[in-house]
């Protein structure tokens, strides 16, 4: 029969082999989903530094056809 001590010690240490392996997985998770967000956010910047122009432009032309509506009348 199986002493106590020895039963506790395997289930100590099949605990802790159960908590390192999920700490990996969750660093290789952390990872990866930090990768995905740089990725991300540098397509974001270069979309903004891509459009900004055309952005400009439009709000210039824009600008030319807005009615005045403080104006005062004479």
């Amino acid at each position: 029969m199986l002493n106590l001590g020895g039963l506790m010690s395997a289930a100590i240490l099949g605990f802790l082999g159960w908590l390192g392996m999920n700490v990996v997985d969750l660093k290789t998770e952390l990872a990866v989903t930090h990768e995905k967000v740089s990725n991300t956010e540098e397509r974001v910047t270069a979309n903004y530094e891509m459009i900004k122009p055309m952005w400009q432009e439009f709000l210039m032309e824009k600008a030319d056809d807005v009615a005045v509506l403080n104006a005062s009348a004479d």
